[in-house]
This record gives C-alpha cells, sequence and structure tokens, in this order.
C-alpha cells in the first residue's frame, strides 16, 4: 500500500512538471509569436552608434526626420548631394535570403529550413537641401526582416517596408538661440506588410497570394512636430520634445491585399549636455521614445548615448532598447564615412532576444557659410556651444 502510495505521488510530480514544462513551452511561444519590431522610416548611422538617442543632437539635414526644431542648428548652406546607408544582421541575412527566395515555390518546405533565424537588412538614400531654419529632402528607405518561429504551429513575422518620398521643413526660434519649435511635412509612398501569417493562413496560400501580401501598396501624407530648448555657453544643456506622425499617418490603397501598414504616432521627449572644448567635444543624450504606447515595454523605450567629437574622427557608445551600441565616424574633407552596431529587441522585453545588427553609411556634402567669410556667424548657431563648436564643424565640413 505504501509502495502503491509512493508511486502514484511519483506519478501526480511527473505529471506536475511536465504541465509546468508545456505551459512554460506555450507562453514563450505565444510570447515569440506576437512580438512585433518597433520600425523605423529612417535611420542615421551617427544616431545608432549613440543609442539612437538623438532628438537633441541632430544638427542637419536628418532634423526631417528627428526633430523639425533642431533645422535651426543647421549651419550655412549645404547641399547633401548623396546620403546613403546599408546594413545588415551578418552572414545569416545572405544564407537565409537565399533560402528565401524558393518561398513561393515551396512554402512549407522553406519555413522549416528558416525556423528559428533572424533575417534583416536595411538600406536608404536621400539627397538634401538645408540652411538655418529649413530643409527639404528626398528619401528612399527599405527595412526588410523576418522571424520564423514556433514550429507546432509555425509562424513568419515579417516587418518588410519599402518607402520613398519627400520630407520639408522649418524652424523658428520662439527666444532667439534658446527655444525654437518646428514642424516637417512629408509624402511617402509605401510598399510592404507587417501581418504575421500563422500556419493555417500559410497552408491556404500559395506562391503569388503570398507575393500579393508583399505587394500591399499606397501613399500617405504626415506631419511632425519639435521643441528644442538649449542654454549656449561651453556646456551646452538642450531638452526636446518630438511628435512624429502626429493622428497616424495611414495609407491609400494602391495594389495588393489592403493597405500597408500605418505609422502609429510617436512622442518623445530628449536630452543633450553638450560639453566643447577648442580640440574636443564630448554629448552625452538621452532620448524616451514611445511615450503615448502603454503597449510598448518600459525597457524598450529608453535610449541612453554618448558621442566623442575630435578632429576628423568621432567616437559613439550607447544603450538601445537594453543592448549596447557602438560607432566610428570620419571626416574627409566633403566626403563623410560613419559605421555602427546596435541591438534590437525582437521580443517584448530587453533581453528577451536580441538581434545584433551592422550598418554603415557614407554622406557627400557641399557645404558653405557667407557669414563666415565676412567674418560675421551663422544664425543657425552651427550647432555648436557659443558659436566655438560652430566654427570647428565648418573646418571638418560636416555636420
Amino acid at each position: 500500500m505504501n509502495e502503491r502510495t509512493r508511486e502514484n505521488r511519483q506519478l501526480t510530480k511527473a505529471r506536475l512538471h511536465a504541465a509546468v514544462v508545456l505551459a512554460l513551452l506555450f507562453l514563450l511561444a505565444v510570447s515569440t509569436a506576437n512580438s512585433t519590431e518597433l520600425l523605423n522610416n529612417w535611420y542615421s548611422t551617427r544616431a545608432l552608434g549613440m543609442g539612437n538617442a538623438y532628438t537633441a543632437v541632430v544638427d542637419d539635414a536628418d532634423a526631417l526626420f528627428y526633430n523639425p526644431a533642431a533645422l535651426q542648428e543647421i549651419s550655412g548652406v549645404n547641399w547633401t548631394v548623396f546620403d546613403i546607408h546599408g546594413g545588415l544582421n551578418g552572414q545569416e541575412a545572405i544564407d537565409n535570403a537565399k533560402l528565401a527566395e524558393k518561398i513561393a515555390d515551396d512554402i512549407a518546405g522553406t519555413v522549416e529550413k528558416l525556423y528559428g533565424k533572424r533575417t534583416w537588412a536595411g538600406a536608404g538614400a536621400k539627397s538634401a537641401i538645408s540652411v538655418p531654419g529649413f530643409a527639404a529632402a528626398v528619401f528612399g528607405h527599405a527595412d526588410a526582416g523576418v522571424v520564423v518561429s514556433n514550429p507546432p504551429n509555425p509562424m513568419i513575422q515579417p516587418n518588410f517596408i519599402v518607402d520613398y518620398g519627400g520630407a520639408i521643413g522649418f524652424a523658428v526660434p520662439l527666444i532667439p538661440k534658446v527655444a525654437t519649435i518646428g514642424l516637417v511635412g512629408k509624402r511617402i509612398n509605401r510598399t510592404g506588410t507587417t501581418k504575421a501569417l500563422g500556419g493555417g493562413t500559410l497552408a491556404s496560400l500559395d506562391g503569388e497570394s503570398l507575393k500579393q501580401e508583399f505587394k500591399r501598396r499606397g501613399t500617405g501624407y504626415g506631419l511632425d512636430l519639435g521643441a528644442k530648448f538649449k542654454l549656449p555657453g561651453p556646456v551646452s544643456p538642450a531638452l526636446t520634445f518630438v511628435m512624429r506622425d502626429i493622428g497616424y499617418t495611414a495609407f491609400t490603397h494602391e495594389e495588393g491585399l489592403g493597405p500597408p501598414p500605418r505609422s502609429e504616432p510617436e512622442m518623445v521627449i530628449g536630452g543633450s549636455l553638450q560639453i566643447s572644448a577648442p580640440l574636443i567635444t564630448i554629448t552625452p543624450a538621452f532620448d524616451f521614445r514611445y511615450l503615448n504606447r502603454s503597449d510598448v515595454q518600459l525597457g524598450k523605450k529608453i535610449n541612453l548615448g554618448v558621442e566623442v567629437d575630435l578632429p576628423l574622427l568621432d567616437l559613439r557608445v550607447g544603450l538601445h532598447q537594453g543592448y549596447y551600441t557602438a560607432g566610428v565616424g570620419l571626416d574627409f574633407a566633403l566626403l563623410r564615412a560613419d559605421v555602427a552596431t546596435w541591438g534590437v529587441e525582437l521580443g517584448e522585453y530587453p533581453g528577451q532576444r536580441e538581434d545584433r545588427r551592422y550598418m554603415a553609411q557614407l554622406t557627400f556634402e557641399i557645404g558653405f557659410d557667407p557669414f563666415f567669410f565676412f567674418g560675421g556667424s551663422s544664425s543657425g548657431g552651427g550647432g555648436g556651444a557659443g558659436g566655438k563648436s560652430g566654427e570647428r564643424r565648418r573646418l571638418k565640413q560636416r555636420r
């Protein structure tokens, strides 16, 4: 009797352990399948190197994408002839892309081979004209990523977005050299999808229907608003507030099975502290993003970084979605090169599922400051504290 009781207890305990394991596996599968990556419609390699903490730091035409108020920081007259970037999450992206080419012919077989793998590639280009308080740009950006998970019920989570269009913006000082407000309008032609495809959907799709999912196409118009408060001096603190895609940016339905995904509104508070000396500028910064979104976990909202600006060389480190970032920038007169690595969280919270990425950017820009030739100073402040950093940056032929 005692022996039978002991066996029953052991059997009950084994069943309990099995139930706990199955419950954990189920929760893991659900959290992995439902997780989504937070997407952007433009990348700056400089920003990514310093944790994407950039709304209080940007001082060139990229203010069109990060903070409209920072357009007032632009120095002189500038033509960004080309600004191109491209990145991958390593050799795995190239290998997986070769497999994915066959997905239209053998959906089930390709999904099985891609299970557990993460693939990402991004690229973009822009050309822009900018002066203090105003900029206009044409741009294109592609962001292609896919995660295949959950073997009992296979699921493909694509993040495939291709944008091209134009942006124009202006900034005006509320308090000269201290407080600025800016506005950017943009027209975007978008193709792509972020719709998760589960096992049932995949089973009912043929190759052509699957292609239509990725051909969702439409045109949308959006507005971004930004404000910046900055105290000039050798130690110059700055605070920013940005609202991107006010309301949200929706897209018309032009092709495919429906319109492409809309851009959700994003509220950002940022800050920086620019410490300037004759041959070096150190700029720690932070961005607290997605303030208006309760569905984004706290750790994914925090962006921290620092940039050390030396003659011809910039060094950057930071923290983005709980993972380290690093970057280097080099200036060769009119040509600028930047590289960066950063981590993206593909799960619900930092530390769950990192995707390590790498990007390079090359920029060719022609610029001059008419005030400099006449012994004056640019009204835009040159992005430097007290004007000193602005003069040094003009000599570097950069931001």
